[in-house]
Protein backbone atom coordinates (compact mmCIF):
# COMPACT_ATOMS: atom_id res chain seq x y z
CA UNK A 1 0.00 0.00 0.00
CA UNK A 2 0.94 3.50 -1.18
CA UNK A 3 1.80 5.85 2.37
CA UNK A 4 -1.09 9.03 1.52
CA UNK A 5 0.62 11.72 1.98
CA UNK A 6 -2.00 13.95 0.78
CA UNK A 7 -5.69 14.38 1.35
CA UNK A 8 -8.60 16.59 0.60
CA UNK A 9 -9.87 18.78 3.87
CA UNK A 10 -12.94 20.82 2.25
CA UNK A 11 -11.73 23.12 0.29
CA UNK A 12 -8.00 22.25 2.31
CA UNK A 13 -5.29 20.20 0.71
CA UNK A 14 -3.35 18.61 3.67
CA UNK A 15 0.15 17.36 2.37
CA UNK A 16 2.50 15.99 5.10
CA UNK A 17 6.18 16.48 4.90
CA UNK A 18 8.26 14.62 6.95
CA UNK A 19 10.57 16.74 9.14
CA UNK A 20 13.16 14.33 9.61
CA UNK A 21 14.81 11.56 7.07
CA UNK A 22 18.33 9.99 7.44
CA UNK A 23 21.42 10.55 5.26
CA UNK A 24 22.61 8.34 2.32
CA UNK A 25 25.95 7.38 1.94
CA UNK A 26 26.35 5.70 -1.56
CA UNK A 27 29.45 4.06 -0.25
CA UNK A 28 28.12 2.95 2.87
CA UNK A 29 24.98 1.47 2.68
CA UNK A 30 25.25 1.39 6.78
CA UNK A 31 25.59 5.02 7.49
CA UNK A 32 22.08 6.33 7.94
CA UNK A 33 22.04 8.36 10.48
CA UNK A 34 18.91 11.43 11.07
CA UNK A 35 18.90 14.80 9.67
CA UNK A 36 16.67 17.26 8.77
CA UNK A 37 14.53 17.15 5.86
CA UNK A 38 13.24 20.74 5.89
CA UNK A 39 15.16 23.96 5.96
CA UNK A 40 13.93 28.15 6.15
CA UNK A 41 14.76 30.42 3.29
CA UNK A 42 15.01 33.48 3.71
CA UNK A 43 16.34 35.78 0.65
CA UNK A 44 14.39 38.64 1.45
CA UNK A 45 11.15 40.59 2.90
CA UNK A 46 8.20 38.41 0.83
CA UNK A 47 10.89 36.05 -0.52
CA UNK A 48 10.91 33.25 2.11
CA UNK A 49 9.11 30.04 2.76
CA UNK A 50 10.77 26.41 3.04
CA UNK A 51 12.61 23.74 1.04
CA UNK A 52 14.32 20.12 1.35
CA UNK A 53 17.36 19.96 2.70
CA UNK A 54 20.15 18.19 0.41
CA UNK A 55 22.12 15.54 2.04
CA UNK A 56 25.82 16.45 1.01
CA UNK A 57 27.79 15.22 3.85
CA UNK A 58 28.77 11.85 1.82
CA UNK A 59 31.30 14.63 0.22
CA UNK A 60 32.59 16.14 3.00
CA UNK A 61 30.32 19.10 2.15
CA UNK A 62 27.63 21.63 3.39
CA UNK A 63 24.43 20.58 3.10
CA UNK A 64 22.40 22.98 -0.09
CA UNK A 65 18.73 22.87 -0.21
CA UNK A 66 15.97 22.66 -3.34
CA UNK A 67 13.75 25.52 -4.28
CA UNK A 68 11.21 26.14 -2.55
CA UNK A 69 8.26 23.79 -1.79
CA UNK A 70 5.82 26.39 0.28
CA UNK A 71 6.29 30.23 -0.18
CA UNK A 72 5.68 32.17 2.80
CA UNK A 73 5.84 35.96 1.46
CA UNK A 74 6.02 37.25 4.57
CA UNK A 75 8.24 39.48 6.56
CA UNK A 76 11.25 38.37 8.46
CA UNK A 77 9.13 38.15 11.61
CA UNK A 78 6.84 36.01 10.03
CA UNK A 79 9.49 33.77 8.96
CA UNK A 80 11.34 33.33 12.16
CA UNK A 81 8.24 32.42 13.88
CA UNK A 82 7.31 29.88 11.12
CA UNK A 83 10.69 28.29 11.73
CA UNK A 84 10.52 28.20 15.18
CA UNK A 85 7.25 26.74 15.63
CA UNK A 86 8.28 23.92 13.18
CA UNK A 87 11.61 23.87 15.09
CA UNK A 88 13.65 23.68 11.80
CA UNK A 89 16.67 26.01 10.77
CA UNK A 90 17.01 28.48 8.38
CA UNK A 91 19.47 30.05 6.49
CA UNK A 92 19.27 33.49 5.39
CA UNK A 93 20.84 34.47 1.89
CA UNK A 94 20.52 36.97 -0.94
CA UNK A 95 19.91 35.52 -5.05
CA UNK A 96 22.28 38.51 -6.22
Amino acid sequence: MIKKIYEKVGDNLIITIPLKTNRANPYDDEYRPEMDNVIGLYEGPYENGLCYRIDMDYKGKPDQWTDYFFKLDGSKEEFDEMCKYLGVDSVITSRE
